[in-house]
């Protein structure tokens, strides 16, 4: 996540103030510690599930089940439901649940 910060500096000097705007750019990833206090690493939530990645056009079901990615980049599962890609790019479910993207070619779903 990028955030502009837009500080005024005033600069004292025999002549008086003078004023300028300085413009940082900062990039900025969660979780963040502020001042030297330590974060806790995220602990795996169990009933979290991933979709993985096959690295053959493919994907790994959280059983262990490779499905074939049609060019939707939607997919039939194994009992013949079909789950579909939306505009965003996540996963959505037949129970209605929806599988965001992570990062690394895979899915986090619920």
């Amino acid at each position: 996540m990028s955030r502009l910060l837009i500080a005024a500096l005033c600069l004292s000097s025999l002549t008086g103030c003078v004023q300028r705007t300085v413009i940082v750019e900062e990039t900025v990833a969660y979780p963040v510690a502020t001042r030297g206090v330590p974060v806790a690493p995220l602990e795996a939530d169990p009933s979290v599930k991933r979709i993985r990645n096959d690295g053959q056009g493919g994907l790994i079901l959280p059983d262990g089940t490779i499905v074939s990615v049609d060019g939707s980049g939607g997919f039939t599962l194994p009992n013949g439901d079909y789950v579909r890609r939306d505009a965003r790019g996540a996963l959505n479910l037949p129970n209605g649940s929806r599988c965001l993207p992570d990062g690394t070619s895979g899915f986090i779903c619920p």
